[in-house]
């Protein structure tokens, strides 16, 4: 059959966007699976004890709960449950020596070839890679001829290393916590009776607004999480004041909660783009047997001549934490003003 030019090249071209597709679909990644605060370690069980020893100078934080309660979880895995975990969301396989009968060492090798996998045992240890085999993941090869030299690597670069990691859970929370299903109207409120907003996710409500005190509270249940923010007109961002906010403001604005004195911390950080006062330590109740970490934050905005505490808490009896911290430690910092 004849067909017009035009009508070719139609055809032609049409071909040629469907083979595109087809090629460049085959290449969009699914987001990795599995909790932002869990790092799945494939290594053989004789490496274990070592592995998860080395894993802690890097990832070294925790959180005061009052029981210790660390950001990040290892769960060890058998390395042929590799094809079944690829996708997860921190992904590190592990191996110490050059052994052919340890199964991490035989994952490592075959998944590097045989001139990078001796690289890993002569110069570095570590291989990391973002969106290997999803995307938002972050996939890590620890690998060395011995745990001495992986340590002396990792004594060295373990703070890079872990900012990558962070940096991947604040963008994944940030994807699904902070920029859909937001409190639009409500945000939009607070700005035009305030001068400041924060991004308000569905689910949270408020507990308390009052204009006369300056004092908005809003909080999420199951588990228990708050935030507040308190203002004032001016400048008043001071040691004193860091002091002050620490002694007396939940008992002012909470009324039947304070700061355990014997934990509290106050020290001079980065928040947003503004020097700040960082309270933390743990909250408890007056009346109740009940209590759990908190942070707060004191900083004077320029651009609105107001001085502002914003202060985050979790109460979760029994469960995690140090997550839901993370999470809240995000949502603070959404915070702005006119």
């Amino acid at each position: 059959m004849n067909y017009p030019i035009e009508k070719k090249k139609m055809i032609k071209y049409l071909s040629l966007f469907i083979f595109c597709i087809a090629i460049f679909s085959c290449d969009i990644k699914k987001d990795a699976i599995g909790a932002n605060d869990d790092l799945i370690v494939l290594a053989a069980k004789e490496d274990r004890d070592d592995i998860r020893s080395l894993l802690s100078i890097v990832f070294n934080d925790t959180l005061l709960t009052p029981a210790p309660e660390p950001f990040y979880n290892v769960k060890f895995a058998d390395p042929n449950s590799y094809d079944a975990l690829k996708t997860q969301t921190n992904l590190i396989i592990a191996s110490i020596g050059d052994y052919e009968l340890n199964p991490a060492t035989r994952l490592v090798r075959d998944l590097l070839g045989k001139k990078a996998f001796d690289n890993t045992l002569e110069n570095n240890p570590v291989v990391l890679s973002r969106d290997q085999f999803a995307k938002n993941q972050l996939f890590m090869i620890l690998s060395g001829a011995k745990a001495s030299d992986i340590r002396e690597y990792l004594l060295k670069n373990g703070s890079s290393i872990k900012d990558k990691f962070d940096k991947n859970f604040d963008k994944k929370q940030s994807q699904y916590f902070l920029t859909s299903k937001r409190q639009e109207e409500l945000e939009s409120e607070l700005l035009s009776d305030y001068g400041w907003s924060i991004n308000l996710p569905w689910g949270w409500e408020m507990i308390r607004n009052n204009p006369d005190s300056n004092f908005v509270w809003i909080g999420q249940e199951m588990p228990f999480r708050w935030i507040a923010v308190q203002w004032r007109d001016g400048n008043h961002f001071s040691q004193e004041n860091a002091i002050d906010f620490g002694n007396n403001f939940p008992q002012t604005y909470f009324k039947s909660q304070q700061y355990n004195k014997e934990f509290l911390s106050i020290d001079w950080v980065d928040y947003r783009d503004d020097a700040a006062y960082r309270l933390s330590g743990l909250w408890e109740s007056i009346d109740e047997a009940k209590g759990g970490p908190f942070v707060g934050y004191l900083f004077y905005d320029y651009a609105s001549d107001k001085t502002f505490y914003v202060t985050y808490m979790v109460f979760n009896p029994g469960g995690k934490k140090a997550f839901y911290m993370k999470q809240m430690e995000l949502f603070s910092k959404t915070l702005k003003t006119n």
